[in-house]
């Protein structure tokens, strides 16, 4: 598949008006973003309306036949990053997102301890996986820049990583710039792209690794071999395994499908490189560090692995209803991004089919395409697990591995469907809109509505981030009440007393006790004694924004308290004052929304 360029391979073209349309777009953006924060403006719309800036002239570009490659890979670099910025604009100063808040936690035991492996009461797993860790905490002794600022520029440069990588690797495979990146800019079609995976978290450095991995790989199969770049590329493979766990599986799994792969061209008297030294590594370390180090993520993984088959099962058993899309507690999204949701699906699904005839038959000339076509098949695979409550969280998270195989399957669909036909421009008008719909499907359900946005911190609303009020108590309890305080709280402060106020809230599969046991009571009984002595439990915080409403995330304090994921009322302001009245319990901070209060004599 051959390019066509009609502007000299070193134009620019249009890439810096269409720079200064993603400028605009992250603009309204940050509009946007204030607009919510301080309850004003019209923010969703904003919101769009800069998503389109920055999307349409972009995907209209690169289905365009005119751009040169260098315009092209300027086009989806400056594309990567003004989504990255519609992120970072979300919380500028600090980390926002729940599993940043994790690895926050990690560093500052870092910090504090000077030990790797310090156990991590928000997600004991994420500790034994220090590559993020290591790296952030490098750039910050190096440059004195505060966490937050390098934990973000960290992320932004691996996402940088991650799209020269794709476009790289796809032009390997498919011998076709514009298939290239047009795959990248499909690959943003991932729901995950906007903001999961641009959050600071061990998978948003790990896959980017994995990607600059099987490039390395993918030109030692050109030819392009040399012990530096066989060093590099185990290096590459060893980092992968300390920073995150599905992405070394995942890039175990390819590099063993190649070797495979290789190993029947030899057969079949191809010759050519194998890569079995590599994947032999790739497995090794995974085993390796999996026993030595990371044991617990086994059980982690192997709980998720039943959630999800159990929610299956109960689903087509007729013992639970389906899960009911596009909803996030009470706030339902508008119909509109239903139907967009909806019309993206279908169109990857043909795209998808067309693309995989395409591969298929040329399995022969390009074989190493057969992986990227293997992981896009899993994506219709797992959509009917969107629809099982217990299920959806792996569907989603499956998405920015599976999108990797899919946006380069759609990318080559595309391409030949552009060149079976001639020139026209409605054809070339017609690929586009497809491509930004498919993208702006993505978006669609990229979070949740109620989430998308910041939230007013003066608003009386529940609370689904850490501001104002709240980050001065935990400030305050990290310094009146010290550091590794056992505490008891709902989810969102259970975050932010460990990542800021470096205390020790209820982490249920290690304390066998929930922090609802003890804050949903109507009276401290018995049962909610018997929870604070088991938890060891200190002190208690309450945020009296919880009556206000039903948290978009379908539960107050964790998944697994009554009522989870079907929440129609709030919990009672009476409930929640139910310690003022309580002997033995005593109010030691009270800032008019945060309360906290000492326990440890009801145990």
């Amino acid at each position: 598949m051959s390019d066509r360029d009609t502007l000299p391979a070193g134009s620019v073209g249009l890439l810096m008006p269409i720079a200064l349309a993603s400028a605009a777009g992250v603009l309204v953006i940050a509009l946007a973003d204030a607009g919510a924060r301080e309850g004003r403006l019209s923010p969703h719309a904003l919101f769009w309306l800069g998503i389109a800036l920055i999307v349409v002239p972009t995907g209209v570009r690169l289905c365009s036949r005119r751009p040169s490659a260098r315009e092209r890979i300027g086009l989806v670099l400056v594309f990567a990053l003004a989504l990255y910025l519609a992120k970072v604009l979300y919380s500028p100063t600090r980390l926002a997102f729940s599993d940043e808040f994790v690895h926050l936690r990690s560093i500052h035991d870092d910090l504090l301890h000077g030990r790797l492996f310090s156990f991590n009461p928000l997600l004991p797993e994420a500790a034994r996986y220090p590559g993020l860790g290591d790296i952030t905490m490098g750039l910050v002794r190096l440059t004195g820049l505060p966490i937050s600022t390098a934990a973000m520029v960290v992320i932004g440069a691996a996402r940088m990583l991650l799209m020269l990588a794709l476009m790289l690797g796809v032009e390997r495979l498919s011998g076709s710039s514009r298939a290239a990146t047009l795959a990248a800019f499909l690959y943003a079609a991932n729901p995950n792209f906007l903001y999961w995976s641009a959050q600071f978290s061990y998978e948003s450095l790990a896959l980017p690794l994995v990607a600059f991995t099987l490039v390395l790989v993918l030109r030692r199969f050109d030819g392009e071999a040399s012990r530096r770049g066989g060093a590099l590329a185990a290096a590459a493979i060893l980092a992968v395994v300390v920073t995150h766990h599905l992405s070394s599986y995942f890039l175990a799994g390819v590099l063993v499908l190649w070797s495979a792969i290789a190993a029947w061209r030899g057969r079949r008297g191809s010759g050519g490189y194998n890569p079995w030294r590599l994947a032999l590594l790739a497995v090794a370390g995974v085993v390796g560090w999996l026993l030595a180090v990371a044991n617990v993520t086994a059980p982690y993984l192997g709980s998720i692995a039943s959630n999800t088959g159990e929610g299956l099962f109960s689903v087509l058993t007729g013992a639970a209803a389906t899960r009911k899309l596009f909803t996030s507690g009470a706030q339902v999204s508008p119909a509109w991004e239903h139907a967009l949701s909806i019309v993206a699906v279908l169109i990857t699904l043909a795209g998808l089919a067309y693309g995989a005839y395409l591969i298929w038959r040329g399995r022969r000339a390009a074989p190493l395409m057969l992986p990227l076509l293997a992981i896009a098949i899993i994506y219709p695979l797992l959509l009917p697990l969107r629809f099982i409550g217990s299920a959806a969280e792996t569907a989603n998270r499956s998405a920015e591995f599976l999108f990797l195989g899919l946006g380069a399957v759609l990318a080559v669909a595309a391409i030949a469907l552009r060149g079976r036909r001639p020139a026209s421009p409605l054809l070339g008008v017609g690929l586009a809109a497809l491509a930004v719909i498919v993208v702006a499907g993505g978006v669609a359900v990229s979070w949740q509505y109620s989430e998308r946005l910041p939230q007013d911190p003066s608003a009386r609303e529940v609370p689904h981030e850490t501001a104002g009020s709240a980050l001065a108590a935990y400030e305050w309890s990290a310094s009146e009440l010290g550091r590794g305080r056992r505490f008891a709280s709902d989810f969102v402060d259970h975050l932010g007393l460990a990542a800021y106020g470096l205390e020790r809230p209820l982490y249920a599969p290690d304390d066998h006790v929930s922090a609802w046991q003890i804050m949903l009571p109507p009276r401290v009984v018995g049962e909610v004694r018997r929870a604070i002595a088991a938890g060891r439990v200190q002190f208690v915080m309450v945020d009296s924004r919880l009556s206000e409403g039903v948290p978009a995330s379908g539960f107050y304090f964790d998944k697994g308290e009554p009522g989870a994921g079907a929440l129609t009322r709030p919990v009672s302001a009476a409930v929640l004052g139910k310690f003022d009245h309580t002997p033995g319990a005593s109010r030691v901070y009270d800032n008019g929304v945060q309360q906290i209060y000492a326990v440890s004599a009801l145990r």
